[in-house]
């Protein structure tokens, strides 16, 4: 009966729909014992929280108790059996993902038989082989962070904010775009770049937890981490808050987070900027921009409790943030003495909500819904920091972000041995933008005219000028997923105790856009020689360049299309205990994925590519062994494969989504303003046309496109470790960590005869792709990623007044290749079309070698510590120290010019590394205590306590304007080298140098202080 039970469970599973597993909860489970190590079957065994949830179970022949599906929180569990003593053991904290071991050894009863014997609470998950991060609601209230969720992950050993080189989250040396971000069972990850999609406040959160490695075969899509975010519920006291946060220029040292990059370097107001000089872009300056005026304030209030005592709660909350930053531009700010004065404001609101309801409707049936919205609107541009904006320039493009996610499941403990979750849930993403100047956008880049002669003063401006802030203009970039999932654990003996676990998931996604450039966009290039234009390569000022389309001219780079793709799955597990001590974990997952395409016609498929169940076929091994079988200490170890899903930058760039042509002609009249105004431009514009039209986003289909043999993206990771639990409050914990990228798939490029980057869909280095050059045939290198980590680790648990988290990473991150984000091109987010295989000979350096080296984030040593101390009086002080190596830099030129297709010609590291970097955040937190449960909260968060400024990048590219052209026969063979042909293009005027190149351009964010109050009861 068991065997078919079993056999009835799998079937079900093929059936199955599933995408990527979203852990909503925790369990406790042990074993009832006698003193003399005998089973105790019947024993009843009561759990306890917080939140006034009770439930009971009854041990069964094996004495085996489990309740598999609790929420976060502290815990006390109880047992009890007539003719034995009572046994409890408190304070039992179970995170997201945790199972906790909690086992009982029951006296006989006598004459003291009302004494409870009281076990040591468990901090070690002796059964998992997975490395997770648990961040809980005492981190997140008493530690410092920024506002959103994100900032509170990079606590965990390992994980970092790469925003400069990723744009985002790393973990384990992977990039922000393979990285999952679920909110409350739904997943919220952006489907175009892999990033968070979604804000949700800290002050909402209850618990983060932070995958990195070992996870089981129910988790899938992400070769990165996984980010589980639970927001916080009810209970069975009515508690509430009503609170206000302020953060402005006051306190600050300059602007916060960054504002990007312009010509390279970071343009933050109240920041060193590095920057050209604008009269003379030979040369270069730093300058420090006043700061913005700026404040932020937040008022909230949130309430939560019973809906039904022990049965039923409710939380809700609501935290709007309102920002308002005027900027003041004129000769004395901008170090412009031509600058055209602009006092512009600009507001940003936030309306930040939770709302969710649990329910314990019985003792084995559990539910909740949760609603959350971030819902956002920007009023307003700045002006250019440098004064060169012209007068009468509209700032009042207006943007609004609608953002909402609804999600709920149900888990059921149907008997002892088998357990059924439900969840689903929608998400909800898009832009709309009004007031966008409807006119050409001109950019002069590195280059001026300020001088020149026959250029009369009043059409003179500074390198880096743009006419207008922006052109683009977003009628709607809509984001959805529909989502759905159930799972279930049966619970069976043999040989042992077996956990086996199967899920049922569908994962719809959409994408229905209509954005671009309302008006072309032209790039002036002043003085300058385009070295591939035909007939000529410039005109009696230099060439200017059109970026437009093949559907509407007038406008310049658009992208639209309506797409849904729904992504299937399975996955099946057992999680098999044998003599109670050691736990093997076996899994399979696979998958099937279909990448939409952007464009509709009769030859044009529906799906670009297709990966079936046999395509993605993914085994994960896991083992953990309890050392001494007292759940005290655990060896584990684990081995996995792990594929990438598709998100949704490809398709819009590659299967018809987005469409832009570039022209290049002769810059022959001063008067750049009128450049583009014949009707028929492109392609009649003023001047000869030398070059184009260049198709940047040449639709990938057919045969000779997309490789016939292309494979999914993979991953491969190894770990293992071992945890000790010193005593009832501290943990130690070492591990190792190897990760590898097996394959990649990337947009892989090459040029026609005009200049076109034409593009194989492919796996670099493998079938079409598999050679870089012909005559002689040289292998296109293979994308390579290897990361490699050490990590030890103490961790003491919030009592006696503080609690302290200290780990040291040692790491090496070596390859060519950084993933799904682009460190080489300082934070772009573009997975699967980044530039680095969009020419084979990038892929190698001086001497016909592949360019192998440290990545750009690699950081051998890093020390990460986080510390609470509560003092007796009502003050709490919360520390977040981070130290780690530099990052290495890497020269580049370009080639084939206007191509400038980036070779990082000395190999990687070939410059050093940047400095040491440290950053201390500090938190200060006085409560007052009133009457009753009502308290009064003063607090301090400061971010970057010592306002330290290290350099974290340089500018490394050599090149202001033009490049150089290759032999690539010799270039191969090593007969010629790039840094060779750098003096001569500069000679014949094919080439300027950057006069920045190799300075420190990128910088440590300043401090940052927010104060707030709050008022509890």
């Amino acid at each position: 009966m068991r065997l078919r039970t079993l056999a009835a469970l799998v079937a079900v599973a093929l059936l199955a729909w599933p995408a990527a597993a979203q852990e909503q909860r925790g369990s406790i489970e042990g074993v009832v014992r006698d003193t003399s190590g005998g089973v105790v079957p019947g024993a009843t065994v009561t759990l306890t929280g917080g939140s006034g949830v009770k439930l009971d179970t009854v041990s069964d022949a094996q004495g085996v108790y489990r309740f598999p599906s609790v929420a976060p929180g502290n815990y006390t569990v109880e047992s009890a059996l007539q003719g034995f003593g009572p046994g409890k053991v408190e304070n039992v904290r179970v995170g997201l993902g945790e199972v906790k071991k909690v086992d009982f050894a029951m006296s006989v009863a006598g004459v003291s038989e009302n004494v409870q014997v009281t076990a040591e609470s468990p901090l070690v998950d002796v059964k998992q082989s997975s490395r997770q991060t648990n961040i809980r609601a005492e981190q997140v209230e008493l530690l410092p962070h920024g506002r959103d969720f994100t900032t509170l992950v990079s606590q965990a050993p390992g994980a970092n904010t790469e925003n400069n080189k990723l744009g985002g989250l790393s973990i384990d040396g992977a990039s922000a775009g393979e990285n999952r971000y679920i909110i409350d069972g739904i997943e919220t990850t952006n489907l175009q770049s892999g990033v968070s999609g979604k804000n949700v406040i800290a002050d909402f959160v209850e618990e983060v937890q932070v995958k990195s490695s070992g996870y089981t075969a129910e988790f899938g899509g992400a070769t990165g981490g996984v980010i589980n975010v639970v927001t916080k519920s009810g209970t069975n006291d009515w508690h509430g808050n009503a609170l206000f946060n302020w953060q402005g220029d006051a306190i600050a040292g300059g602007a916060a987070p960054a504002q990007g990059f312009v010509n390279g370097s970071t343009q933050n107001a109240g920041v060193r900027t590095l920057r050209l000089k604008l009269s003379d872009p030979t040369q270069a300056e730093y300058v420090t921009y006043p700061k913005d005026e700026q404040n932020r304030f937040e008022p909230g209030i949130a309430l939560g409790g019973p809906i039904a005592r022990n049965r039923a709660w409710f939380f809700g909350a609501y935290q709007p943030a309102y920002t308002k930053t005027t900027r003041n531009v004129d000769a004395s700010t901008s170090g412009n003495p031509n600058a055209n004065a602009a006092d512009v404001t600009q507001k940003q609101r936030t309306e930040y909500v939770t709302a969710n309801q649990t329910s314990q409707i019985t003792s084995g049936l559990r539910s909740r819904v949760a609603f959350n919205n971030s819902w956002a609107r920007t009023q307003g541009l700045l002006p250019a920091l440098n004064g060169s904006d012209p007068l009468g320039t509209n700032y009042g493009k207006v943007s609004a972000f609608p953002n909402w996610s609804l999600s709920g499941n149900v888990d059921w403990t149907l008997s002892n041995r088998f357990f059924v979750g439900v969840r689903g849930g929608y998400y909800d993403s898009d832009q709309h933008d009004s007031n966008v100047t409807e006119e050409p956008r001109f950019l002069f880049g590195n280059t001026s005219n300020i001088g020149m002669p026959g250029v009369p003063a009043n059409l003179q401006r500074p390198s880096g000028f743009i006419s207008i802030p922006s052109n683009n203009k977003t009628v709607r970039d809509q984001q959805t997923r529909a989502y759905f999932q159930a799972d279930g654990t049966w619970y069976g003996s043999l040989a042992g105790q077996h956990q086996l676990k199967f899920g049922l998931q569908a994962d719809r996604v959409g994408n229905n856009v209509l954005t671009g450039e309302a008006r072309a966009r032209v790039n002036v290039n002043w003085d300058a020689a385009l070295s591939t234009g035909v007939p000529v390569t410039r005109g009696t000022y230099g060439y200017y360049s059109v970026r437009s389309n093949d559907v509407d001219p007038r406008k310049g780079l658009i992208t639209e299309g309506n797409i849904h793709t729904t992504n299937l799955g399975l996955f099946f597990q057992d999680a098999w205990t044998i003599n109670n001590r050691l736990t093997v974990n076996v899994g399979v997952r696979t998958e099937r994925e279909r990448v939409p395409t952007y464009t509709t016609g009769e030859d044009i498929p529906e799906f670009g590519i297709e990966f079936g169940f046999k395509d993605k076929f993914a085994p994960r091994v896991g083992a953990s062994y309890d050392l001494k079988g007292d759940g005290r200490t655990k060896l584990f170890g684990s081995w996995g494969v792990f594929y990438d899903i598709f998100k949704l930058e490809l398709p819009r760039g590659s299967f018809g989504g987005d469409k832009w042509l570039e022209y290049y002609y002769t810059l022959d009249q001063a008067d750049w303003t009128t450049l583009v105004d014949n009707p028929n431009c492109p392609p009649a514009c003023a001047g000869t046309q030398i070059r184009g039209p260049v198709d940047f986003r040449h639709p990938s289909f057919g045969s000779d496109s997309i490789e016939p043999d292309l494979k999914p993206m993979r991953m491969q990771e190894a770990a293992a470790g071992l945890e000790h639990q010193l005593n009832d409050r501290i943990a130690l914990s070492a591990r190792y960590v190897h990760k590898q990228i097996d394959r990649a798939i990337e947009d892989t490029g090459s040029l026609d005869a005009e200049g076109n980057e034409i593009y194989i869909i492919a796996n670099p280095g493998e079938g079409l792709t598999e050679l870089a050059f012909t005559g002689p045939n040289v292998a296109l290198p293979k994308p390579k990623r290897d990361y490699d980590s050490v990590e030890f680790a103490v961790e003491k648990r919030l009592a006696n007044n503080w609690y302290l988290r200290s780990s040291y990473l040692w790491s090496r991150l070596w390859g060519n290749y950084s993933g799904l984000s682009q460190s080489d091109e300082n934070g772009r987010t573009s997975p699967n079309v980044g530039r680095l295989y969009d020419y084979p000979l990038m892929m190698f350096q001086d001497g016909g070698v592949a360019a192998f080296g440290h990545l750009p984030t690699d950081r051998p040593s890093q020390f990460k510590t986080q510390f609470i101390y509560q003092f007796g009086f009502g003050t709490t002080v919360g520390l977040n120290e981070f130290v780690s190596s530099g990052l290495p830099i890497s020269r580049e030129i370009g080639i084939y010019p206007p191509n400038t297709l980036p070779v990082q010609y000395k190999g990687r590291g070939s410059d050093g590394r940047t400095p040491m970097y440290s950053q201390t955040d500090f938190l200060i937190q006085h409560e007052v205590r009133m009457f009753g449960q009502r308290r009064v909260q003063l607090s301090l968060n400061v971010l970057n306590l010592f306002n330290q400024k290290t350099t974290i990048g340089v500018h490394s590219t050599f090149q202001r304007t033009g490049g150089v052209i290759p032999n690539e026969a010799a270039f191969y063979t090593g007969q010629q080298t790039l840094e060779s042909l750098i003096a001569p293009a500069i000679a014949a005027g094919n080439l300027q140098a950057d006069p920045r190149f190799l300075m420190p351009n990128q910088f440590q964010s300043p401090i940052q202080a927010r104060f707030g109050v709050k008022f509890i009861f």
